[in-house]
């Protein structure tokens, strides 16, 4: 009977631990297969088989599961890390088993080492996610450092669970044997993946820091041009206006017209338009900020897409972590010019706004058909319209931003147009902000 009942709690907790750490509510469709493919299952091997199969086979399913539910590597990171937190809070309930026992007598045993067993597990998951989950997500560590947490994980289960067959019926001494055991493994894995959190940390920093410093020199040579096109212009200008004077000497006001249209305008348009634009970038103070979007700008008007900016107020800290902030924006961008690129008369505008109680707005919006358009689903991992292997962009900025309380983003699909609208308050206090990280 105990071994039913703790059977059905473990089953449940997998479940609900998995979906906790996703941030997410199980479907039907979902509850389901859980149910179909996990539970049946297992509890029908348990009862036939010997028990290393039944639990071979439960975790083989789950972590084939997850990742159907996720489809990432992370659903099966994580899916090792309650296992293996449902192993060490199982066993630290075995170990305290007796003196609740003495306590208690056998009445309340059950009942209290059940609920040990659910404040441990539940500490465990808790602290995966705050302390752990969020930050690899944050960091997207590539595809090698992935694979050796999963290979660390999967390894800690099966060392695991070499020594977990039988000890319900083992001293005490032998089950904090194990205990030991398995701890000092799960301690080493944390050290481990802590000194890889610090190293992608670093070499983020560093890749941002490259990054910034060739979209710095990118802006200033693109601002030289400007400012070369413009004492151009300026030098010729009164040669232009007296190419005009012929045609108001003889009052031909329709060849001005005409002249002006297709010889002066259509050729001087675009040094003008560049002009107005950098005009709008001196208002944003930050460095890092202002390379990122001034590179994606050029790029989209050098790929025949019209720009418009709008930075009406001075733009000098922003209550997010800069580095988070240059993810997000950069792929809203790169999305907005990688949907203009397929459609007539591609548009881009761009607004940055301090409003009044010192909150930041952020506008991006493009022209699109917007034909098959989701808002619900297209921040969904691997979620996209563009085709196969595509829909990371968005599914990571709907992470960063979830990251920060401050932050919300809310997107529109309207007849031509999508617009992204990101607005980050002010931190509330400074203990918010230095989480944050203030830009």
């Amino acid at each position: 009977m105990t071994l039913i009942i703790y059977g059905i709690m473990e089953h449940i907790l997998l479940l609900l631990a998995f979906f906790y750490i996703i941030d997410k509510k199980p479907s039907r469709k979902q509850l389901l297969l859980y149910i179909g493919i996990i539970v049946a299952p297992t509890t029908i091997l348990m009862y036939l088989t010997p028990q290393y199969i039944a639990i071979a086979y439960l975790v083989i399913s789950a972590h084939l599961l997850y990742y159907y539910f996720e489809r990432t590597i992370f659903s099966i990171i994580s899916c090792s890390v309650i296992i293996v937190s449902t192993i060490i809070s199982d066993y630290f309930s075995m170990l305290l088993q007796p003196t609740f026992s003495k306590v208690l007598g056998s009445s309340g045993t059950l009942a209290l080492t059940l609920l040990f067993f659910v404040l441990m597990f539940t500490l465990l998951i808790y602290w995966y996610k705050q302390y752990m989950y969020r930050q690899f997500q944050a960091l997207e560590p590539p595809w090698y450092i992935k694979a050796l947490l999963v290979a660390i994980l999967l390894s800690t289960i099966v060392v695991v669970y070499m020594n977990i067959f039988d000890t319900r019926d083992s001293t005490s001494e032998i089950i904090l044997m194990n205990l030991v055991i398995q701890i000092s493994y799960f301690i080493s894995m944390i050290v481990l993946s802590s000194l890889l959190i610090l190293y992608m940390k670093k070499r983020n920093a560093i890749h941002f820091q490259e990054m910034e410093q060739e979209q710095f020199l990118h802006y200033m040579s693109e601002l030289e041009l400007v400012n070369h096109d413009m004492h151009k212009f300026r030098h010729d200008y009164v040669n232009i206006l007296l190419t005009m004077r012929g045609y108001l000497d003889d009052n031909n006001l329709e060849g001005l017209r005409q002249y002006f249209h297709e010889h002066i305008l259509k050729v001087e348009q675009q040094t003008l338009q560049h002009h107005l634009m950098f005009m709008q970038f001196k208002n944003i103070k930050i460095q890092e900020l202002k390379g990122l979007i001034a590179t994606k700008l050029i790029t989209a008007e050098k790929n025949g897409i019209v720009v418009n900016v709008e930075i009406p107020d001075l733009i000098t800290s922003i209550d997010m972590n800069m580095i988070d902030l240059a993810r997000v924006i950069g792929a809203l961008l790169d999305n907005a010019i990688e949907a203009s690129e397929c459609i007539e008369h591609p548009s881009i505008n761009l607004a940055i706004i301090d409003t009044v109680n010192g909150a930041i707005v952020i506008v991006i919006e493009n022209r699109a058909t917007l034909e098959g358009c989701n808002v619900h689903r297209i921040f969904e991992e691997h979620y996209s319209t563009k085709g196969k292997n595509r829909g990371l962009g968005l599914a990571t900025v709907n992470r960063i931003v979830h990251q920060y309380p401050n932050a919300h983003l809310e997107t529109l699909c309207e007849p031509g147009w999508f617009t992204q609208k990101l607005t980050i308050e002010a931190a509330v206090s400074s203990s918010a902000a230095a989480a944050s990280g203030t830009a």
